[in-house]
């Protein structure tokens, strides 16, 4: 089995408190708020998203959902898409101190 990284160095965790959390991990948590995860108008605001692993989650979980509702329906699937893409966050910035993972977050996401 595959070992996923959670720590990019030792210095972000003494500096940020910064752990990834690993795929198992997200996915038993999340699987906690199941329902919320399939719901295509919930929000998730994730203030510390590191690689954005719950985050690319949620998103997988909710596309899921708007191709198996509305794929038949060009519009309603691309209407669809775009609400469950909205209503994710990324707010990985701190006043003082940015946190250059949620850029990564972003661009895994987004």
């Amino acid at each position: 089995m595959l070992m996923e990284k959670q720590i990019i160095s030792r210095k972000r965790v003494a500096d940020h408190g910064e752990v990834l959390t690993g795929t198992r991990e997200v996915t038993a948590m999340l699987d906690l708020v199941k329902p919320e995860t399939e719901r295509i108008d919930s929000r998730f605001l994730e203030p510390a998203c590191g690689d954005g692993n719950f985050l690319t989650e949620i998103l997988e979980r909710k596309l899921c959902v708007v191709a198996a509702r509305y794929g038949k329906s060009q519009l309603d699937y691309e209407r669809n898409a775009v609400l469950a893409v909205s209503s994710i966050r990324i707010h990985g910035y701190a006043r003082h101190h940015p946190l250059p993972a949620s850029k990564s977050a972003k661009n895994r996401v987004f």
